[in-house]
């Protein structure tokens, strides 16, 4: 699992949607819809209350400002372009002693970390036709009736590089866009859409931040133990040139039509039921991933020497690292070849429903299945030593939201998902065969004019026996201008989601203007 770079796919991929966009922008031919202008500048200011090994970060400072386009070209014809300027600032601990003041006064050591980054997430141009509606470009898609862990949300890559602190905020989503063309229209009685993604974007991940790291001693890829002090310095979030030249040397899906995905949803409405059925071909963005002994045998040992003269020296006549070093050499391979990976295709199939059974009470539902059809098709999961199984997979769940006005909102989603061709003791990597999660989220606005909001979500695994709770509470305290405290508190075993995340709880401040 490799980060990959924001940037990447969001040139050469395209650029050819812009030519378009210029070529149609002058044809502004008596619109009705105005266009729309808006934007959101959000300042958070975190400390990790875990930060308890150097290289974690104790305080970080985020800054985001988000842009949001809308033009009508014409009556049917109409643009949309969102991007994002993103700042991070972080002070890592370098000590061993932390950030607490000990009896003689001691600061800690910061060591200042510094990250920009600029994307394009959404840029599309959409056409009326007739009854139905085209839309080409940079999108992201929401299927699926549940509002929290829907497993019909499978078209866009998923931003797992911060963590889980992309839950606090709604705007703020992990998921991210990506190109594809959509097509809707009505159909029997309800609605037809299609959609085709001519490319492949990988997940982002950062494998060896010091804070959420998958790769650490005991968790992750078998890799020698003088290699992970070296990996727990490399943040891929902040080494963005680094973690696109390791996502490209895993040989991701090649970027061209004939390697691309799709899928179909049929949606009708009947009395205060919706149902709806669909099909999605695609790629699994989780890669069967090859570990090459000799060259991880090769940069432990280069790793656990380190910049020492003397020991480098008494590295050459190792034995063991000559040994690996001819079996490298001999093979033509290099350190980029550690990991080599098989991208495995996957078909879903199933449905959604939900139905409004009094007023403010809505229950969903999801169902949706990928078989494992030989070497051809399954879903990937990695067992507690990172090797890798393809299996059938059976997804489903089921929810209900009650609101009350504008003012009380709750939802509660439970979902299963089961690996049906695990074995029935295999432990697995951050999940488990039969696993069951329950979520949950709720707001209550109150004061005057509703200034005040106080949120709560959170998740319990019941097979894992992980959980998470993010509370918030934000204050509208002049026009556009809002100000919240927030939280981010999880825990679990260490090979659960929550085990994985708990070094990184947080306090947050933030401070945000919409305009």
């Amino acid at each position: 699992m490799m980060a990959e770079s924001p940037m990447r796919g969001n040139t050469k991929r395209g650029r050819w949607l812009w030519p378009l966009v210029l070529a149609l922008w002058p044809l502004n031919a008596q619109a009705d819809e105005p266009t729309l202008f808006s934007g959101t500048w959000v300042s958070v200011l975190g400390m990790d209350t875990q930060a308890d090994a150097p290289g974690e970060d104790l305080l970080v400072l985020r800054n985001r400002l988000d842009l949001d386009l809308r033009h009508p070209i014409s009556d049917t014809m109409r643009v949309k372009i969102a991007a994002r300027l993103w700042q991070r600032t972080s002070a890592a601990r370098t000590d061993s002693d932390g950030w607490k003041l000990d009896v003689n006064g001691h600061f800690p050591d910061f060591g200042l970390r510094y990250d920009q980054l600029a994307e394009l997430r959404e840029a599309y141009v959409q056409w009326d036709l007739g009854p139905g509606r085209l839309t080409v470009g940079r999108d992201i898609v929401q299927w699926g009736a549940l509002e929290m862990q829907s497993p019909w949300r499978i078209w866009n890559p998923v931003d797992y590089s911060q963590g889980i602190l992309g839950a606090l905020n709604p705007d703020d989503t992990p998921i991210l866009a990506d190109w594809m063309v959509r097509w809707s229209q009505p159909l029997a009685g309800g609605r037809f859409e299609g959609i085709f993604q001519p490319f492949f974007t990988e997940h982002r991940f950062s494998p060896f931040a010091t804070d959420t790291a998958v790769v650490r001693p005991d968790v992750g890829p078998p890799l020698p133990q003088g290699m992970f002090q070296m990996l727990r310095h490399i943040d891929l979030r902040l080494d963005r040139q680094l973690g696109d030249a390791l996502t490209t040397a895993l040989n991701p899906p090649p970027a061209t039509p004939l390697a691309g995905s799709m899928g179909a949803r049929w949606l009708v409405n009947t009395g205060n039921w919706e149902l709806g059925v669909a099909a999605i071909f695609n790629w699994d963005r989780m890669p069967i991933l090859h570990f090459d002994p000799n060259v991880a045998t090769m940069l432990g040992k280069m790793a656990a020497v380190g910049f020492d003269t003397a020991k480098q020296v008494a590295l050459l006549g190792d034995p063991e690292y000559q040994a690996a070093q001819a079996a490298v050499t001999a093979s033509g391979k290099g350190p980029l070849d550690l990991v080599s990976a098989d991208w495995q295709r996957r078909l879903t199939l199933g449905g959604q429903w939900s139905v409004e059974v009094a007023e403010g009470w809505i229950v969903r539902g999801d169902l949706a299945y990928a078989p494992k059809v030989g070497s051809a098709l399954g879903r990937v999961v990695f067992t507690d030593k990172f090797e890798p199984l393809v299996t059938s997979m059976l997804l489903t769940g089921a929810g209900v939201e009650w609101t009350h006005g504008d003012t009380l909102a709750a939802v509660v989603e439970a979902t299963w998902n089961f690996a049906m061709d695990v074995p029935q003791a295999q432990p697995l990597f951050l999940m488990a065969r039969h696993q069951v999660v329950v979520t949950g989220g709720g707001q209550w606005k109150f004061g005057e004019n509703q200034a005040w909001a106080l949120q709560m979500g959170g998740m319990y695994g019941i097979s894992l026996g992980d959980w998470a709770a993010l509370p918030r509470l934000s204050w509208k305290f002049a026009d556009g201008w809002q100000a919240g405290l927030s939280a981010a508190f999880t825990g679990g075993p260490l090979l659960s989601p929550g085990g994985l995340y708990k070094t990184d709880d947080q306090v947050l401040v933030d401070i945000r203007l919409v305009f």
